[in-house]
């Protein structure tokens, strides 16, 4: 058994999602709350996930005390494996501001694996995380917010990438698709992949939207997944079981 588990937790700014906060604590964004980390490490590791797929953590930026965030995590959790990459390809102009260059996504895991990074040729988060544990793929990503053409245009390239891998692979990220789960089905139908994880998850204080998806390919068994009721960001993490 392997519990897979996907946390946007937003940069550890502790906002549940609702538009008065982020206008009356927008500075949370500049200035993470002090503790608000450990809150979510503390969380994690009552989770006992197999392996911890985080979006949007910050690698020590101004904004959060130039520390890295899953240093943070990794302390209280003490997994054997973990590794942290910037959002944003390495050639981009992203990579080059203070700010930016510390916008982060991660694995961790108990058990030790490979990640293999690709890159999308468009938007603005690029990066799509391939880890390799067990001789299965546990693929991350992070689709643009503001586009669906563009995401459309992404989606086209992660299934390029998937058709290349030559294992039995998941996918799992924060797709953005405010119109709905009509965005991905096309997805769905290329890459032959199953979507076991599509309830709310946005805004975490009161879900609506199914933005943090979790897919499998045929070959792996599912036996339980879900949404975790957490209000440590404005999304709510997701996590899936499965035979290994």
């Amino acid at each position: 058994m392997m519990k897979i588990l996907l946390y946007n937790i937003g940069y550890s700014t502790g906002l549940k999602g609702s538009f008065k906060e982020y206008f009356l604590k927008f500075w949370r964004y500049f200035r993470v709350p002090k503790g608000h980390i450990h809150k979510i490490a503390k969380f994690l590791k009552t989770e006992r996930a197999d392996v911890v797929c985080l979006l949007e953590t910050d690698a020590g930026s101004f904004r959060s005390r130039f520390k890295s965030q899953t240093q943070a995590i990794m302390r209280k959790l003490r997994y054997n494996f973990w590794k942290t990459s910037s959002k944003y390809h390495p050639g981009s102009w992203y990579c080059k501001l203070p700010f930016l260059a510390k916008h982060h996504d991660a694995i961790l895991s108990r058990r030790s694996g490979k990640v293999i990074q690709h890159y999308l040729k468009n938007g603005m988060d690029t990066l799509v995380q391939e880890f390799i544990v067990n001789n299965i793929s546990i693929f991350t990503v992070h689709l643009g917010v503001l586009r669906k053409k563009l995401r459309k245009v992404q989606m086209k390239e992660i299934t390029e990438i998937l058709k290349k891998c030559p294992r039995a692979h998941l996918v799992c990220g924060d797709f953005n698709i405010y119109n709905g789960l009509e965005e991905v089905r096309e997805f769905l139908k290329e890459t032959h992949l199953k979507l076991v994880q599509k309830n709310p998850t946005f805004p975490a204080f009161n879900p609506c939207r199914p933005l943090d998806l979790i897919m499998v390919c045929e070959s792996i068994k599912v036996k339980t997944s879900g949404v975790i009721n957490s209000l440590f960001s404005d999304h709510l993490p997701v996590y899936v079981e499965i035979d290994n």
